[in-house]
């Protein structure tokens, strides 16, 4: 139906998609913009990281010393993630100031990130069908609700190179040199896990195709050799970077350890021998992936056993009842609102499913074949991942668009070969819900119900600002320096505006301070005031509508946040009044 385009006339259209794109995504986030807010206190806190890293913390050391106070929190977070941000912040600082160049860095990273997706979906979507339909599946990546969450400005934290990296490992599976392919794949799923350990899942997806294309076609070989070895390799030079030695470390069950590495490393192996000295039949080339995957698992379960499980699940338990078991990225699909499973699934995921199923059927070339059963295999791992995850809906997302832009081209197709004008105009309305079936059919379900969402944020009065803003908890910057005890989410915007120290924040590693601020919250004005001069805390401050406190207030009502939000504090709480904000602020003293 379309023109395939030249290749530089390809590149140039892709470049003003993006532009476009980045333009729209600018406007819609102007007000976490001019707030200078970051997407979630996961950005928060990866800014604050990186402000003490070019303050002169070291590399190696990513643990943050105001928060958890009187001792500190370690932090799981790789600084690999902040070298982006550091090209940007460094360079403009000298001409715009700190914060000017801060929120250019947030501003332009993710956007940049935002570039490469759109490119490696068209490359994608080129090598599966053509040019054409490749700049379609790029500019609908602006459709794809759970791509743009991790990839708007101000979201600067590590998921946007997550979708990245999958890309290039996507892409690179369809590489017909072997060798490239492999080392491409294994050296993006070492980089992936070196960022965050949410990779693993996915990064067993793409080792078990590669095992899958050996045991049945011997003369695939080098493809998986490669990749195992390169992701060995990578896994152990990286872990070498960004630790700086790679024995001593503590066996965390939440980012790549030595035991990981170990692991990885002895599996391997075993795949490295047997793709050179195994190449008869098909139970020989089995048995050394049973014995890879045994030897992999038996020496993680020998190193940390506990691994082996949930990688949360050292967290307290009390931590994870009241906190961890309400983050809603990290819940499964039949535990979300369905209107948030409506705007994550519609649309891209599930047209996209839907378009592989439809779109393989016409695949005449072998080898053309082959592409589309790997691509399906991945994105059908990610479909299934993000089920029971919902942040891993991006991947899904990302996969799921050369398949989305067939299907929407198809419809398209249909609804201009209909005579009948009624008609035709029907089918491009149906298009334009197929693209944006979520919110479409979530604004419907509101307008008719008058649904409004019970966790958006209260209205602010005329004069006021709001109590969660930037503006609003850098006013805390006037007391006098000390703790402060917060709901976990407003803990990073205290660190990044202003000088004082936190008990917690929503983090878990911080699981032991967190279990503190929730017993503090909970128990009695008596035995709160001990745990509070226990953790040195000069100050209460929270906003009232969080959902963490009304957690507390129907749990505990006789605990210390009951006492506080009916106005009756205990003598030993002072209110502190903030001008123009809903903040409730209150001095304490412990002695």
């Amino acid at each position: 139906m379309f023109e395939n385009p030249s290749s530089k006339s390809a590149a140039l259209s892709l470049l003003l998609l993006w532009i476009v794109v980045c333009g729209l995504l600018i406007a819609v986030s102007w007000g976490q913009i001019a707030a200078g807010m970051g997407g979630d206190p996961d950005d928060q806190l990866r800014l604050v990281q990186l402000r003490d890293w070019l303050a002169g913390q070291s590399w190696f050391d990513t643990t943050q010393y105001r928060i958890a106070a009187p001792t500190s929190q370690p932090m799981h977070w790789s600084r690999l993630v902040e070298i982006p941000l550091a090209l940007v912040v460094v360079p403009l600082t000298p001409i715009l100031g700190q914060l000017q160049a801060e929120l250019a860095a947030q501003i332009l990273v993710p956007l940049v990130t935002l570039g490469m997706a759109m490119a490696l979906v068209f490359r994608l979507t080129e090598r599966l069908f053509d040019r054409s339909t490749g700049l379609v599946a790029a500019a609908l990546s602006a459709t794809a609700v759970p791509l743009l969450v991790q990839l708007r400005p101000m979201r600067i934290d590590h998921h946007g190179w997550q979708i990245v990296l999958g890309l290039v490992a996507l892409l690179a599976l369809l590489d017909d040199r072997q060798r490239r392919s492999g080392m491409v794949i294994g050296g993006a799923l070492a980089l992936w896990l070196a960022i965050s350990l949410e990779g693993l899942p996915m990064a067993a997806a793409f080792m078990g195709w590669l095992a899958l294309s050996w045991l049945f076609k011997p003369d695939q070989a080098q493809r998986l050799a490669f990749a195992a070895g390169t992701m060995a390799l990578g896994s152990a030079l990286l872990l070498l970077l960004v630790h700086g030695r790679l024995s001593g470390l503590a066996n965390v069950c939440d980012a790549v350890s030595t035991a990981h590495i170990t692991a990885i490393a002895a599996g391997a192996g075993i795949v490295l021998l047997g793709t050179r000295l195994v190449s008869g039949a098909l139970w020989q080339r089995a048995g050394v992936l049973l014995l890879a995957g045994a030897v992999s698992l038996g020496t993680l379960y020998a190193l940390a056993p506990q691994c082996l499980g949930d990688a949360f699940g050292q967290i307290d338990p009390v931590v994870r009842e009241y906190w961890f078991n309400n983050v809603r990225e990290g819940l499964p699909i039949w535990q979300q609102p369905w209107r948030v499973s409506a705007n994550i699934y519609g649309g891209a995921i599930l047209t996209g499913v839907i378009g592989w199923f439809l779109s393989v059927r016409t695949v005449a070339e072998d080898s053309k074949r082959q592409d589309f059963f790997a691509t399906g295999f991945v994105l059908l791992c990610a479909f299934l991942l993000s089920l029971f995850v919902q942040r891993s809906s991006s991947f899904a997302a990302a996969f799921a668009l050369p398949f989305f832009a067939w299907a929407v081209l198809r419809f398209l197709t249909l609804a201009r070969s209909q005579t009948n004008a009624l008609f035709r105009i029907l089918c491009t309305v149906a298009i334009i819900f197929l693209i944006l079936p979520g919110p479409l059919l979530a604004g419907a379900w509101n307008a008719v119900t008058g649904y409004s969402d019970p966790e958006a944020p209260l209205a602010i009065a005329p004069g006021q600002i709001a109590c969660d803003s930037p503006q609003s908890l850098a006013r805390l910057g006037i007391l006098p320096q000390s703790t402060i005890l917060a709901s976990f989410d407003l803990g990073p915007m205290i660190l990044l505006t202003t000088p004082h120290s936190v008990v917690s924040s929503s983090h878990h590693r911080n699981d032991a301070a967190m279990a503190d601020q929730i017993a503090i919250f909970s128990s009695s004005p008596d035995k709160a005031r001990s745990m509070l001069a226990a953790r040195g805390v000069g100050y209460i401050a929270v906003c009232p509508d969080e959902a963490e406190l009304k957690n507390y207030l129907t749990r505990h009502p006789d605990g210390l946040w009951a006492s506080l939000n009916a106005s009756a504090p205990p003598p030993w709480a002072q209110p502190v009044r903030i001008k123009d904000s809903n903040l409730q602020v209150w001095r304490i003293f412990t002695n």
